[in-house]
C-alpha cells in the first residue's frame, strides 16, 4: 500500500489540506500556493477588475500560469476569472508537488481539491444541511486522473453565490475549469420549484465544455449530469475521506 504523508497549511484565506507521497515535495505545494497567491495579488493591484468582475475577462498581455487558469476558466464557464482562484491554486500546487517527485498528490484549498497519480483516491461530499451531506461521496479511479473536483453552495459557506442549491459538485481534468464551473452551474439553481431548479443547474452544466460531469443537492433532491466517478456511500467517521468543504472565507 502506497504510504501518504498528510498536512495542512493556512495563510490569510488559502486553506490547504496536502496528501503526497513524497513527504519532501509538500514543501513544494507550499511555496507554490504562495507564489500564486503573491502572482494574484500583484496582478488585482494593477487589474481591480480582475478581482470584481463577474463577467469572463479578456486581458492582453502575458501572465502568470496561476493568473492565465483563472481567466481561461471564467471565459469556459462564463463567470468572473475569480470564481477560479481556490481551484487554480490547489491546481498550480499539485502540479509543484509533482514536479518535485511526489508521484501521487491531493490538494485540497477550502473544498476544491486537485488530485494527480496512479492509485485510486475516495472524496466525501458536503452539503450543509441536506440529508445526504458527508453520507456519499466519489470513488476515483487512477485511470480518472488527473482530476479536479470542486464544490459550490448557495447555502454554506461566504463565497459568493446567486443560486439555493445545498451543493453543486463540478468534475473536470483542470481544477481551475471545475471551480468556475461550480459556481455558474450553483448560480443557475434558484426558484422554489426545486425539481425545476435542479434541471437549471443541469442544463447549464451541459453548456459548459471542458467539464466531465457535475453533481447538484438541493434539499432531499439530487441531479446529476455527465462522467463522474463512482458514487459510493462513505461514514463521516472515515478519516481518509476529503470533503469538499465549501470555502469559507473570502480572498483578498
Amino acid at each position: 500500500m502506497i504510504q501518504m504523508y498528510s498536512q495542512t497549511w493556512s495563510f490569510k484565506e488559502t486553506n490547504l489540506h496536502i496528501k503526497c507521497d513524497d513527504e519532501r515535495a509538500i514543501d513544494s505545494t507550499i511555496d507554490a500556493s504562495l507564489q500564486a497567491r503573491s502572482e494574484i495579488e500583484r496582478y488585482v493591484l494593477v487589474h481591480p477588475e480582475f478581482r470584481w468582475s463577474l463577467e469572463p475577462l479578456k486581458l492582453e498581455g502575458e501572465h502568470p500560469r496561476v493568473i492565465e487558469l483563472m481567466l481561461r476558466a471564467g471565459e469556459l464557464a462564463g463567470i468572473g476569472p475569480f470564481a477560479a482562484v481556490a481551484g487554480a491554486i490547489s491546481q498550480v500546487a499539485a502540479e509543484a508537488a509533482r514536479n518535485a517527485g511526489a508521484e501521487n498528490v491531493l490538494v485540497e484549498n477550502g473544498g476544491d481539491i486537485t488530485i494527480i497519480g496512479t492509485r485510486d483516491f475516495r472524496v466525501g461530499v458536503f452539503a450543509g444541511d441536506a440529508q445526504i451531506s458527508e453520507k456519499i461521496g466519489f470513488l476515483v479511479r487512477a485511470v480518472e486522473l488527473p482530476i479536479g473536483i470542486c464544490t459550490s453552495s448557495g447555502m454554506v459557506g461566504h463565497s459568493l453565490s446567486f443560486g439555493q442549491a445545498d451543493a453543486v459538485v463540478a468534475v473536470a481534468r483542470e481544477t481551475s475549469v471545475a471551480d468556475a464551473a461550480a459556481t455558474s452551474i450553483a448560480n443557475a439553481v434558484r426558484g422554489e420549484d426545486l425539481k425545476s431548479s435542479i434541471e437549471q443547474g443541469l442544463s447549464r452544466a451541459n453548456h459548459i465544455r471542458e467539464i466531465r460531469g457535475c453533481l447538484i443537492v438541493r434539499r432531499e433532491h439530487i441531479g446529476t449530469w455527465g462522467k463522474l466517478p463512482e458514487l459510493i456511500q462513505v461514514s463521516p467517521e472515515n478519516q481518509e475521506l476529503s470533503k469538499t468543504r465549501k470555502k469559507y472565507q473570502y480572498y483578498g
